[in-house]
């Protein structure tokens, strides 16, 4: 189950939220959390005794406290998956990978997926994984190389880089244009 649930998350769920990005759906890190628990909740609603909640409210023993991450995926009350969503996709300003940002987050997950793994009362069985996933515009190649976490394969870094669609000077001209639009 966890490794059909693995393959999900890093096959058909990244290969969406790509889409939604690059098929203008997507135009904030408040966009992409919504993309990603609609595609989520589209999956598990016919597993009985699954859920996905936004903004889970962790119990915090860390100083200073972890903030909550964005998602999280539950079957039967045994937590399954985290996911952290960052956007780093600004108008009128293109290019770079946000280094010391992913860094940060990606720290920020595995503390937080090391946490929940740690037994209490009210939480039965070990922990699930962390995902990261980020939307962002560079053109080098950028690879979240993290040996830790590598090693424990408990977190991992789904990157939407935006310079390799295909169209990529195109869907920028037209991104930041709607973008740009007033909220009515």
């Amino acid at each position: 189950m966890a490794d059909d649930l693995h393959g999900f998350i890093t096959g058909p769920l990244w290969l969406r939220l790509k889409e939604d990005v690059r098929n203008m759906r997507v135009f904030s890190r408040q966009d992409l959390n919504c993309a990603a628990y609609f595609h989520i909740r589209r999956a598990v609603r016919i597993r009985p005794g699954w859920s996905c909640r936004a903004r889970l409210p962790l119990a915090n023993e860390h100083r200073p406290p972890l903030p909550d991450p964005d998602l999280a995926l539950f079957s039967n009350e045994k937590l399954l998956a985290l996911f952290q969503l960052e956007f780093h996709l600004t108008p009128d300003i293109s290019g770079g990978f946000p280094t010391e940002a992913m860094r940060e987050r990606m720290a920020f997950l595995r503390r937080v997926v090391e946490d929940a793994g740690q037994p209490r009362p009210a939480r039965s069985g070990k922990a699930g994984r962390g995902y990261l996933v980020t939307v962002y515009d560079a053109e080098e190649e950028w690879f979240y190389a993290d040996q830790t976490v590598q090693e424990r394969q408990r977190c991992f870094w789904l990157p939407i880089n935006c310079h390799d669609f295909a169209d990529y000077a195109d869907w920028r001209q037209r991104w930041e244009r709607l973008a740009l639009l007033p909220e009515r």
